[in-house]
């Protein structure tokens, strides 16, 4: 599935393992309720015949045939009850446990998929909304500097006699906080 591998198609191969999985579960189901019918009808279809048989018994005569046939009924009797027993147990156990199980898979999938999606969106969000407004906030940043190294660079060519004076500082001042805006932009976008 590419989970070790390729992690670009982990997000399909899971989904492709949850409805693998939810699609046997579903089989292993279906083949359980059938074997619970069939249990049922084939241990009431062993009780009738019994019921039937016992009606018909009438033992004029004791002898070990008769003793041999009615040990083959109360052994079909016994075993009639029984396979209903193990119908009632499996439909009531692991049939319900499975279908409870059946649900919770179904709705953890619900649940990856609308995290993913969520995640998607914010991914989205980050990569392209955020960092195009960094984009356009560093641009801007960047200009301001350069029109405050311009502007300084003008200052001092117009007095270059005094290069400190009251006039340099000033412009050193709108020089000075453009820079460190655009080097502190720097940092935070380098370590991302």
């Amino acid at each position: 599935m590419g989970f070790g591998r390729d992690l670009r198609n982990s997000h399909e191969g899971l989904l492709k393992l949850q409805d693998w999985e939810l699609k046997l579960l579903e089989t292993v189901k279906r083949f359980m309720t059938l074997r619970v019918k069939s249990d049922k009808e084939y241990a009431t279809l062993l009780l009738s015949m019994t019921q039937q048989m016992e009606k018909q018994e009438t033992a004029d005569y004791v002898s070990t045939v008769s003793k041999s046939w009615s040990q083959v009924i109360r052994q079909t009797e016994a075993l009639g009850r029984i396979m209903r027993s193990h119908a009632d147990d499996l439909n009531s156990g692991p049939l319900h446990r499975l279908a409870t199980l059946i649900r919770d898979k179904q709705q953890v999938k619900k649940s990856y998929q609308s995290l993913h999606q969520q995640l998607e969106s914010h991914i989205h969000k980050v990569t392209r909304t955020d960092l195009d407004k960094l984009k356009v906030l560093y641009r801007q940043l960047s200009r301001d500097a350069n029109n405050a190294k311009e502007k300084y660079r003008e200052a001092v060519a117009k007095d270059k006699k005094n290069t400190m004076t009251t006039t340099g500082k000033t412009i050193f001042s709108i020089l000075f906080p453009s820079c460190l805006a655009l080097h502190i932009k720097q940092q935070d976008t380098t370590t991302w």
